[in-house]
């Protein structure tokens, strides 16, 4: 009588291919459902989060061939203020806030249309107690004008000094701070709008700000107060156009 053949049974638990292919099939699950929710954007600054962080993912922005940088040098000037107004649009303070006064609205308050700015160039630096431009000033200058050349953009040029920068100095042509960091806006406005530069006067406001917004709060040498010696070319989003129409009024 012949003996039966004994079964031979299967390992327990599922084989290798198995648990490969079901992460295989997952993967492209999450894949197919990211493009779905992707075909109809309805929140973009999440999806612009989305994208940056894939973007930093892989560890460059703007393709190959750049360099590795925070800010996508491809981005054009009215892009980069969009997507810094993207950022904040969230952000609560006073001049976007919702919330009413105690009082209810000021008619003898006109509105404030001020938005987005951003440093281009850098500072502009100056030796003490000078308006004087320097050779290495007036090329940030050039670049600067190259920059914002052929955009409608209001440009702020904002003057500043140390604390007691005309202390000591004698026969200055300057009565106060105030005189020298307006008069240091007013050497960067007079070299952008030259003939040879040509950017339109009409686009800069200039602001002398003295010392009130040090770059260096603890500066003892004259190295170390030299950022504050400075001038600052900034560029809003707002458009020459936005400051030509009549201020809407608030009164009932």
């Amino acid at each position: 009588m012949a003996m039966k053949k004994k079964c031979k049974c299967p390992p327990a638990g599922a084989p290798d291919w198995m648990v490969t292919y079901g992460d295989m099939v997952t993967l492209l699950l999450c894949f197919f459902v990211l493009i779905v929710s992707f075909s109809e954007i309805k929140k973009e600054d999440e999806y612009n989060a989305v994208v940056e962080a894939i973007q930093k993912a892989f560890g460059m922005k703007g393709g190959g061939g750049k360099m590795q940088t925070e800010d996508d040098p491809a981005l054009s000037m009215q892009q980069r203020l969009e997507t810094m107004a993207l950022q904040q649009q969230h952000e609560p303070n006073r001049s976007n806030t919702q919330d009413p006064g105690m009082d209810g609205p000021d008619p003898t308050i006109t509105t404030v249309r001020e938005g987005m700015k951003f440093v281009v160039g850098g500072q502009i630096t100056f030796e003490t107690g000078s308006a004087e431009l320097s050779h290495s000033g007036k090329q940030q200058l050039d670049d600067i004008a190259q920059r914002v050349k052929g955009e409608n953009n209001l440009i702020d040029i904002k003057g500043h000094t140390t604390a007691r920068e005309l202390s000591g100095l004698q026969d200055s042509p300057y009565k106060d701070l105030w005189d020298l960091s307006n008069a240091r806006a007013k050497a960067v406005f007079d070299y952008l709008t030259r003939d040879d530069v040509g950017l339109n006067p009409s686009r800069f406001r200039l602001i002398a700000n003295a010392d009130r917004e040090p770059l260096a709060h603890k500066a003892y040498t004259d190295a170390n107060k030299r950022p504050n010696r400075r001038a600052e070319v900034l560029v809003t989003e707002n458009l020459i156009s936005d400051f030509n129409k009549a201020q809407p009024s608030l009164a009932p």
